[in-house]
C-alpha cells in the first residue's frame, strides 16, 4: 500500500494546475458566435476547437458568408485582421497546418453584396496588393463595371495596336512565331480573343500587353483579334498569315549560248507574288506574280563553267540552282548530262541515259533521320518539257520547263515514312522514285524525358460533388493533350480511363496539389506545383468563376492549364561561358526562373541523334543569361553542348 501525503504548498500548486486546465478547456470550446441557420443548415461552424485565433475567426467567417449571414461574417473577418492583416497563400496556422488566408478579399465580396462599392473596391485592391487571386480580380472587375455604367456617358471603342506582325499581312517561314501588341481603354480591357481563344490575363486593366505563340503548318490563315472593355465596347482586326516553308521553283525553259553570251529564259514559281532572283549575285528584275518570267543576257569569261541562280520568296525561303554551262547546252540540245555540281555519292539516278533525270542532292533510297521535317532539294531535267511533278500525289507547280530546280519541305511522322516522286513530260514519259525515311524522336524530346508531374486529388469542401471530379479529370486530360509533362494521376479515375500501372510507379519530379472550393457565390480552384527534391513551390495558379455550367468549368480548366504551361515552356539554349564551376547559358529572348530543370545534350545533325549528357538546374536568371548548377553529367560540359528545358 502506497500512502500519498500532500502538504499545504502542494495543495496550492495543485489548485493552480486545475485552474490552468479549466482555462485551457474553456478556450477550447466553441466561441459563442451568432446563430446562423439557412435552409435547415447551421452556419458559423469550425472544425475542432475555437481558440479565438485569427484562423478560427477566418474559418467561421467563411462559414457565415456561405450562409449569407453577412454581418456575422464581416465581424469575424475584422477580428481575424486584428491578429493577421495580410492576405496570403499557404500561411501556417499551427504545427504543419497551412491555409489560404484572404480576409480582405472576403470583406470586399461582402461590401460588394451589400452595394457598398467604394468599400468593396478598397478591400479588393488591398487584397491584390498583398496576394493576387483570381477571385479578387473578378469582383474588382464587377465593381468597376457597375461604377463605369453609372459614370460613363457612352461606351468606348478600345484601342488595338499590333507590334508584330507590323502589317496586317505576314509572310513567314517560321512554324512558330509570336503575335504581340497592346490593347488599351480607359474603360478597362476585360477580354482579348486571338484566333478564337481567350488570351489569358488576370484582371481588367486600362492597358494590357499581349504576346501569344502561334504554331502553324504550311498554309494561309485568317487570324482574328478581338478586344472588349468592361462595358462591352469592342475592336476587331484580322491578320492574314502566310506560312511558307517551300523555296521558289526555278525553271529553265530556254538556254542559248553564242560565243561569250548566254541567253537564259525561265519562270520563277511560288505561292507568294513577290520574289527575287539573283544570277551570280546580280539581281534580275522580276514582275510581281505567282509565275514570274525572266530573261537573262549574261556575258561569260572563256573559262567560266557555271552560273548560280538564287531565288528568294517573301518568306525568305531560298532555292539555289548551279547551272553548268556545258551540260545545260547539251540538255537543250537533247543530250542531257547531269550537273557535276549536284551529283553526290548518294545521288539518285533514274537510268544511265533516261528521258527524265531526277537528282536529289542529299538523300539515299533509305534514310534514318531525327528531325520532324526534311527538305527535298534537287534538279529535274527532261529532253522535252515537263507536264507534272507530284510528291505523294500532291502536285508541285511547274510550267513546262526542261530544267527544274526545287527545295521542298516534307513533314515526317514518327516511324516509317515513304515518299514517292512522280514526274511526267509532254511525251507521256514517266520517272518514278520511292524514298524511305525512318524518323526517330530523340530521347531528349520524348515525353518520358520531360518533367514527371504527380497530380494529386484536389481537396474539396464537398467531397461528393460530381463537378469536382469532372474538373479533376478535365484538368488531367488538358495536361495530357498538351503533351508537355509526363502526368502521373494520383486520384481516383473512371475505370475506362485508367492509365497503365507502369505510369503509377514512376517517380515524379513535381507534385501538383490544390483545392477546389465550391461556394454559394462561385467556384475557386487553386493549384501549386512543388519540387519534390527541394520542396520549393515553383508555381501557384488559380481560377475563379461565379457560374458553374459546363462551359464555365471548361474555361477554368483551359485557363488554369495555360497558366501552368506558360510557367514551364520548352526552350532550347546554348552554353555561353564555362569557367571552373561557373556555367552560363543563353535561352534567347525567353528567360526561365531559378530551379527550372534542364537537359544538357550534344547537338545533332540531320542524320545524327542528339546525345543526352546530363541534367542541370537554373540557379540564377539574368536579363540575357542564366547560371547553371550541374546535377549530373556523364562527361564534362563543353561550349558546343546545348540545353533544353526538361
Amino acid at each position: 500500500m502506497i500512502k500519498i501525503i500532500i502538504n499545504k504548498s502542494q495543495n496550492i500548486v495543485s489548485h493552480w494546475i486545475i485552474v490552468t486546465i479549466l482555462l485551457l478547456t474553456a478556450c477550447a470550446v466553441q466561441h459563442p458566435g451568432p446563430v446562423c441557420v439557412k435552409d435547415q443548415t447551421q452556419y458559423g461552424q469550425v472544425e475542432g476547437a475555437f481558440r479565438s485565433r485569427w484562423w478560427n475567426f477566418y474559418e467561421r467567417g467563411r462559414s457565415y458568408l456561405e450562409g449569407e449571414c453577412l454581418d456575422a461574417a464581416m465581424s469575424d473577418f475584422r477580428a481575424a485582421l486584428k491578429q493577421n492583416d495580410q492576405d496570403q497563400r499557404m500561411v501556417r496556422t499551427y504545427g504543419l497546418h497551412f491555409v489560404d488566408y484572404f480576409p480582405h478579399r472576403e470583406l470586399g465580396l461582402i461590401h460588394y453584396l451589400l452595394g457598398d462599392l467604394d468599400a468593396a473596391k478598397s478591400e479588393l485592391e488591398k487584397s491584390l496588393s498583398q496576394e493576387s487571386s483570381a477571385k479578387a480580380h473578378h469582383y474588382l472587375d464587377e465593381v468597376r463595371k457597375i461604377q463605369l455604367k453609372k459614370q460613363a456617358k457612352s461606351v468606348n471603342t478600345p484601342s488595338l495596336s499590333v507590334n508584330y506582325p507590323q502589317h496586317d499581312t505576314l509572310w513567314t517561314s517560321d512554324e512558330r512565331f509570336y503575335i504581340q501588341g497592346m490593347a488599351s481603354d480607359k474603360q478597362y480591357i476585360a477580354d482579348i480573343q486571338i484566333n478564337g481563344r481567350s488570351y489569358d490575363f488576370q484582371g481588367a486593366a486600362k492597358k494590357v500587353p499581349f504576346k501569344t505563340e502561334m504554331i502553324l503548318s504550311q498554309g494561309t490563315y485568317q487570324i482574328p483579334i478581338t478586344i472588349k472593355n468592361l462595358l462591352g465596347g469592342s475592336c476587331h482586326k484580322i491578320l492574314e498569315i502566310h506560312v511558307d516553308h517551300q523555296g521558289p521553283i526555278i525553271e529553265i525553259v530556254s538556254f542559248k549560248k553564242a560565243n561569250h553570251m548566254l541567253v537564259i529564259e525561265g519562270i520563277i514559281s511560288d505561292q507568294s507574288d513577290r520574289n527575287q532572283l539573283y544570277v551570280d549575285k546580280k539581281e534580275i528584275d522580276l514582275e510581281p506574280g505567282l509565275k514570274a518570267s525572266f530573261r537573262v543576257k549574261q556575258f561569260i569569261d572563256e573559262n567560266q563553267e557555271s552560273l548560280v541562280l538564287t531565288a528568294i520568296d517573301r518568306a525568305g525561303n531560298k532555292t539555289k540552282a548551279i547551272l553548268d554551262i556545258v551540260e545545260a547546252s547539251q540538255t537543250f540540245g537533247n543530250a542531257f548530262l547531269a550537273s557535276r555540281e549536284v551529283i553526290q555519292d548518294n545521288a539518285l539516278w533514274v537510268q544511265k541515259e533516261p528521258h527524265i533525270n531526277l537528282i536529289l542532292s542529299e538523300w539515299k533510297k533509305v534514310n534514318l533521320v531525327y528531325s520532324e521535317k526534311i527538305y527535298l532539294s534537287g534538279c529535274i531535267s527532261s529532253k522535252s518539257p515537263l507536264n507534272s511533278f507530284k510528291i505523294n500525289n500532291q502536285p508541285v507547280t511547274i510550267n513546262h520547263g526542261r530544267l527544274v530546280f526545287f527545295n521542298i519541305p516534307y513533314a515526317l511522322d514518327e516511324g516509317d515514312n515513304t515518299i514517292q516522286i512522280r514526274i511526267e513530260n509532254d511525251r507521256n514519259q514517266v520517272c518514278m522514285k520511292k524514298i524511305m525515311f525512318q524518323r526517330i524522336i530523340p530521347e531528349m524530346s520524348r515525353l518520358d524525358a520531360r518533367l514527371r508531374v504527380s497530380m494529386s486529388t484536389l481537396k474539396t469542401n464537398r467531397p461528393d460533388i460530381d463537378k469536382h471530379n469532372q474538373f479533376q479529370e478535365d484538368l488531367f486530360m488538358s495536361f495530357v493533350e498538351r503533351n508537355r509533362f509526363f502526368i502521373i494521376p494520383k486520384f481516383r479515375r473512371n475505370e475506362k480511363q485508367l492509365l497503365m500501372d507502369s505510369n503509377q510507379t514512376q517517380i515524379a519530379h513535381l507534385t501538383m496539389t490544390g483545392q477546389y472550393v465550391d461556394s454559394r457565390y462561385g467556384v475557386e480552384v487553386a493549384v501549386r506545383l512543388v519540387d519534390n527534391e527541394t520542396t520549393q513551390i515553383l508555381a501557384v495558379k488559380d481560377v475563379y468563376s461565379e457560374t458553374k455550367d459546363k462551359q464555365s468549368i471548361f474555361r477554368m480548366v483551359d485557363s488554369l492549364s495555360i497558366r501552368i504551361h506558360n510557367e514551364f515552356p520548352i526552350v532550347k539554349g546554348s552554353i555561353q561561358h564555362i569557367t571552373d564551376n561557373d556555367i552560363q547559358i543563353s535561352l534567347g529572348k525567353k528567360q526561365l526562373k531559378a530551379q527550372n530543370r534542364l537537359i544538357v545534350f550534344a547537338p545533332s545533325g540531320l542524320k545524327k541523334a542528339p546525345e543526352i549528357i546530363g541534367f542541370a538546374r537554373i540557379i540564377k536568371s539574368e536579363q540575357d543569361t542564366s547560371k547553371l548548377m550541374i546535377v549530373h553529367t556523364k562527361r564534362p560540359i563543353s561550349i558546343n553542348d546545348r540545353v533544353i528545358t526538361q
